[in-house]
């Protein structure tokens, strides 16, 4: 909302300095522009800004690993349960709003879209568990 302030303001003050007429309709055609700017923006998270990749243990697998690879709106996980140096399964997932992702757990025997949440230093999945991240 302030985003979207600041820009009519600064829309309000270069047509003033330009001696640009300011109709009504100039205003609303303006304003449509500022809003589309500002829904349009995306809200950065840790997750898009590419914090979310690295290796990370399962406490409920402690043998084994899982290691995220990210794009700009989806991941990539590889891992095992049992080994700490070869891959067994790949998952596949999104990034969703703010720090929340999908992962499709299917490959696995495990729910299609699984929701977690990305804190900084792991990730958090509805069931309590949590990814610690290692590197």
């Amino acid at each position: 909302m302030l985003r979207a302030l600041i820009l009519l303001l600064t829309f309000l003050t270069i047509s003033t300095a330009y001696n640009v007429p300011l109709t009504r309709s100039t205003f609303l055609k303006r304003a449509a522009g500022v809003a589309t700017v500002v829904i349009g923006t995306p809200s950065w998270s840790f997750a898009e800004e590419g914090e979310l990749a690295g290796v990370y243990s399962d406490p409920n697998h402690p043998k084994g690993y899982r290691e995220i690879t990210t794009t700009t709106s989806t991941l990539k996980i590889s891992g095992s349960d049992t080994s700490k140096t070869s891959p067994t399964w790949e998952l596949t997932g999104a990034l969703g709003d703010g720090n929340n992702i999908i992962i499709d757990f299917s490959p696995k025997n495990g729910p299609k879209n699984l929701p977690g949440k990305f804190v900084g230093d792991g990730i958090i999945f509805p069931d309590g568990n949590k990814w610690p991240k290692l590197s």
